[in-house]
C-alpha cells in the first residue's frame, strides 16, 4: 500500500510505515502527479481534499488529524 503523508503531520511516517510505503509530499498544494498510484492520504485541515484532488485518482483512504466531519466532503 502507497500512503501519502503531509510533509508536516510529525510521526505520521513512523505511525503509517507498518502498514506500507510512506511519502512525505507538501500538504499546500498537494502534488497531483503522486495520487496516481496512491491508496491512501493522510493531510491536514488546511489541505482542500475534493473532486478535481482525487477525480480519477486511486485513493481508497483520506484521512486528516483533526476532528469532526463539518471539513469533510459530502456526496449526495
Amino acid at each position: 500500500m502507497k500512503i501519502l503523508v503531509d510533509e508536516n503531520m510529525p510521526y505520521a511516517r513512523d505511525l503509517f510505515s507498518r502498514l506500507g510505503e510512506v511519502t512525505a509530499v507538501p500538504g499546500r498544494p498537494i502534488p497531483v502527479a503522486q495520487l496516481a498510484d496512491a491508496d491512501a492520504l493522510m493531510v491536514r485541515s488546511v489541505t482542500k481534499v475534493n473532486e478535481s484532488l482525487l477525480g480519477g485518482k486511486p485513493i481508497k483512504f483520506v484521512g486528516t488529524a483533526t476532528a469532526g466531519t463539518d471539513m469533510s466532503m459530502k456526496r449526495g
